[in-house]
């Protein structure tokens, strides 16, 4: 029969804990006592618990932190619940974060996680996103010495069902839980094409591309890219050619023989070697005390952005502003190459610290949708896809979580197993 359970007793030994804490009614998690209808697991060694009585379990993995979170797996009538309501927070039963630094592995910090919210046994189902190319469900973090592995994490700590992603395909997900008009500042207000293949391009720490298309379930699955990879494409206002002088700064910067991904530009990174290469070809411009905030915080592209949010620095503006014309013209190439439809969405950290920018309440007006509409004989074409700025700032974790909730109905033999991922 249903009961008071509080966080540290769904399935937590009971003990105190620090995590926050809500009351919740739910069938006792994690019964040992057999059950007729439970049906053998081609998971795990733990069979898989009904609806309504098994844990799940969400990270989100970067390069130098990780936050963890525990939540209900959604019961039978809760699966039709609209995206926005299954990620909500209040599902949340546990949040931790912890820095990556502090372990010599995941699964060390996972079990630490466990430890300290009494969780005595484990979560049926994890979804992990993280902050690299996921290759056969593990991928490796250089600068910790990691590698997290799907695999491993199911067989070390008895997990039935282990998936990671990529943080950038988290955030497709994370797209699917928002309300383009609600949560989105438009660029282009186009109504979108129902079913027609989305996009997202999000400029954060690097550039995340990725691509949506509709499934056998009848909704929308999610594509990864590595499409911030590929050549930087300098653009050029008549005579003028200082985007190509960049070119052959960061060539020389980075050593590259022949090309320049676009990252390296259209990235935070990318708006601090803009900023660089402006303060080399420009030196009577530089404003000496922004330069040396900009150094002494080791080159941080946070100083390049409040400088020229703040109108202090005629160089920050101007990087800033290459910096936007540039994501508005790799925001079009990849409109061309994927024809979205059902609408194009910026995300990632820098497009929110850079927003006024790119909708053009600063600095010149007009420059993102310039340069992405600037597409020769195509261009009209452009005309026809929305464009949303997303406001989220957790969209990733969201994401994350979403996609967990459809594994979770992948097991229980109730959606067909993504395509997508």
């Amino acid at each position: 029969c249903p009961i008071q359970l509080r966080l540290a007793r769904a399935a937590m030994g009971g003990g105190a804990s620090s995590s926050k804490v809500r009351t919740i009614r739910v069938k006792e998690a994690w019964d040992d006592t057999p059950k007729k209808a439970d049906r053998p697991s081609q998971w795990g060694q733990w069979s898989v618990p009904k609806t309504g009585e098994a844990l799940v379990m969400t990270a989100d993995v970067g390069g130098t932190s990780s936050r963890i979170h525990i939540f209900m797996a959604p019961a039978e009538h809760e699966m039709q619940l609209p995206a926005a309501d299954l990620v909500s927070k209040d599902r949340i039963l546990h949040s931790k974060k912890y820095r990556n630094a502090s372990f010599d592995s995941f699964v060390e910090l996972v079990k630490t996680f466990m430890k300290e919210v009494n969780l005595t046994k484990p979560p049926v189902l994890a979804c992990i996103g993280v902050a690299g190319v996921v290759v056969d469900n593990s991928v490796k973090f250089v600068n910790l010495g990691w590698t997290v592995s799907g695999t491993e994490l199911m067989a070390v700590l008895g997990i039935a069902r282990v998936v990671l992603i990529n943080d950038f395909e988290a955030q497709g997900y994370g797209v699917l839980t928002i309300d383009s008009k609600k949560d989105c500042d438009v660029l282009q207000d186009v109504e979108p094409v129902k079913g027609a293949p989305r996009a997202l391009v999000g400029a954060g720490t690097g550039l995340g591309e990725a691509f949506l298309t509709t499934s056998e379930n009848g909704d929308y699955d999610v594509w990864p890219s590595e499409g911030g990879h590929a050549e930087f494409a300098p653009r050029q206002d008549g005579i003028k050619n200082l985007l190509f002088e960049m070119i052959q700064y960061l060539q020389i910067k980075y050593s590259a023989r022949s090309r320049v991904s676009v990252e390296r530009v259209v990235s935070g990174k990318g708006i601090a070697n803009i900023y660089e290469f402006l303060a080399w070809r420009f030196p009577d411009k530089k404003s000496p005390a922004i330069h040396k905030r900009f150094v002494e915080r080791e080159f941080d592209p946070a100083v390049v952005v409040e400088a020229a949010t703040a109108g202090e620095c005629e160089l920050s503006q101007q990087a800033v502003e290459l910096f936007v014309e540039a994501y508005g013209s790799e925001s079009g190439v990849v409109a061309l190459k994927y024809m979205p439809f059902g609408g194009l969405y910026l995300t990632g950290g820098v497009t929110a610290r850079t927003k006024d920018f790119i909708l053009g309440a600063r600095g010149k007006a007009g420059l993102f949708m310039e340069s992405f509409s600037d597409k020769g004989r195509v261009s009209p074409m452009l005309t026809r896809i929305p464009v949303y700025l997303v406001r989220e700032e957790d969209l990733g974790e969201k994401g994350v979580r979403y996609k967990a909730c459809r594994l979770w109905e992948e097991m229980q033999k109730i959606r067909q197993p993504s395509k997508g991922h």
